[in-house]
This record gives structure tokens, C-alpha cells and sequence, in this order.
């Protein structure tokens, strides 16, 4: 078996709507304004929508758009995002609902034809990772055969020290590296009094009790990013890169920059 870590990111979150979408096109943005090769893949999603692409119909996710408009990438969506279904749920449950289960050798197949086109591929997972794809894998699974370095996504809220630490023993149990820990502020701060308070230590005690990199915080008022429509894709874009560039570290993305 090859040991040999791929070129990119596969993002996970510690939940549903930690804002992995967010951070995976930040980091897109940026690798391509840097002028790098960059691919980008949403191998499993849900609560898609249906569209006419290369003269066929298939279901498509919002999250896969945001992406490949993030860097401007051009694969076929079979590649960028092989498995969607309609209904916002499980994947599992979506699976077994239109009887149409996940094959992850397929999944596969298409990452590492990514992988072959670009010189890196961000991608983005689904849920986090102990979401069932099969009766017999999970997202840790999907992120394993990619052999890619994890960032895991987290809210800097009161409650994420169960759900990130949890995590981290997850990832390690499993054998896979850590790039390090993204806090990404979700919802808005707590304000002032205990919530803030947690806000502001949680990375700290994360980073020790972890023994993990914190990569960066993003705060509240770039969440709005991923709402803005009508803004322009170019504009939107530039706002990306900006945002990874200023609240990301600084070793980090001069890692995906390969030097």
C-alpha cells in the first residue's frame, strides 16, 4: 500500500454547518490568486439540486458550486461532485431512500482522477467524521482513502471542547494527519459574559489538550461572504482569498504553496 500523502486538504467539521463550505473555497480562492493548479471536490452531498449539465441532468450541490466558482475550476462535475442526492439528510438515509447507495471505489476512482489533473485538491467532506456513507464506512473512511492531510473545522462557542477533542482522538485513532484546527465563527459571538469568555480561551485550551496547530479564526462578519448574493463571482472571489490571507496562518498556506 502507498503511504504517500496527496497533494491538498480534505476539510471536516466537527457538525453540520460548521462552515467547512466557507473554508474550503477561502483556501481555493487563495490557492488560485496565488496562481497555483488547484481542484476542488464535494465527493458526497445532500439537499442538492437538479440541473442540465453536458447535455444530461444530475443532481448537483450548492456547496460544489461555491467551490468550483471559488477556483474557477472547470472538471466535469462527475469528478467535482459524484454522489448528490436531493433530499437534506443523512447520506445514508438519502441512499437508501432512492435506492441508490454510495460506492465509495467510484468516489475514489474520481479523486484520484482529480488528483492527476491538479497539483493540489481541496476537498470538502460532508458532515463530520463518524457520518455514515455505507453500513460499513463513514466520512473517516472516505478521508483515509484519500490520503490527504485533515483540517477540522470548529465553532469557538461554549460546547466545542467535547466535540473538537472528540474529534482529534478520532483522527488520530484512525491514524491520519492533523494539518491543524480552523475556528470559524458561525453564528455571532456571544457578547460579553461567560460566552465570550469561552470564545476567547477555547482555542488555547484546544491547542494544548489536542496537541494540534490552531491554523487560524475567522470571525463572524466573513460569514456573510457566503450569503452575498448578487454579489459579483470576481468580487466574491477576491473576498475569499482576502479572507484566507488575514485570518489564516501565515506557515499554513506557505505549506499548500509547496515551500
Amino acid at each position: 500500500m502507498n503511504n504517500e500523502l496527496n497533494r491538498g486538504l480534505f476539510i471536516t467539521g466537527t457538525d453540520t454547518g460548521v462552515g467547512k463550505t466557507v473554508v474550503a473555497a477561502a483556501l481555493a480562492a487563495w490557492c488560485r490568486a496565488q496562481g497555483l493548479n488547484v481542484g476542488v471536490m464535494k465527493p458526497i452531498a445532500t439537499g442538492g439540486h437538479r440541473a442540465r449539465t453536458a447535455g444530461s441532468a444530475r443532481v448537483i450541490s450548492k456547496d460544489a458550486r461555491w467551490l468550483v466558482r471559488a477556483a474557477q475550476a472547470q472538471d466535469p462535475w462527475t469528478l467535482v461532485n459524484p454522489v448528490c442526492y436531493q433530499e437534506p439528510l443523512a447520506p445514508l438515509t438519502a441512499a437508501r431512500r432512492c435506492r441508490q447507495p454510495i460506492r465509495l471505489d467510484q468516489v475514489q476512482q474520481a479523486f484520484e482522477r482529480l488528483a492527476a489533473r491538479h497539483d493540489l485538491v481541496i476537498v470538502e467532506g460532508i458532515g463530520g467524521l463518524l457520518v455514515p456513507l455505507t453500513w460499513q464506512a463513514s466520512v473517516l473512511d472516505l478521508a483515509k482513502g484519500f490520503r490527504l492531510p485533515v483540517v477540522l473545522v470548529s465553532r469557538p462557542q461554549l460546547g466545542t471542547l467535547n466535540h473538537t477533542l472528540l474529534s482529534l482522538a478520532c483522527l488520530r485513532s484512525a491514524r491520519l494527519p492533523v494539518a491543524g484546527v480552523i475556528f470559524n465563527a458561525a453564528r455571532p459571538s456571544s457578547g460579553r459574559g461567560p460566552g465570550r469568555v469561552a470564545e476567547h480561551t477555547n482555542p488555547e485550551l484546544i491547542r494544548r489538550l489536542g496537541r494540534v496547530a490552531i491554523l487560524g479564526r475567522i470571525p463572524h462578519v466573513a460569514w456573510s461572504a457566503r450569503s452575498g448574493a448578487g454579489a459579483p463571482w470576481a468580487r466574491r472571489r477576491r473576498q475569499l482569498a482576502q479572507l484566507a490571507a488575514r485570518h489564516l496562518a501565515s506557515e499554513f498556506l506557505a505549506g499548500l504553496r509547496g515551500s
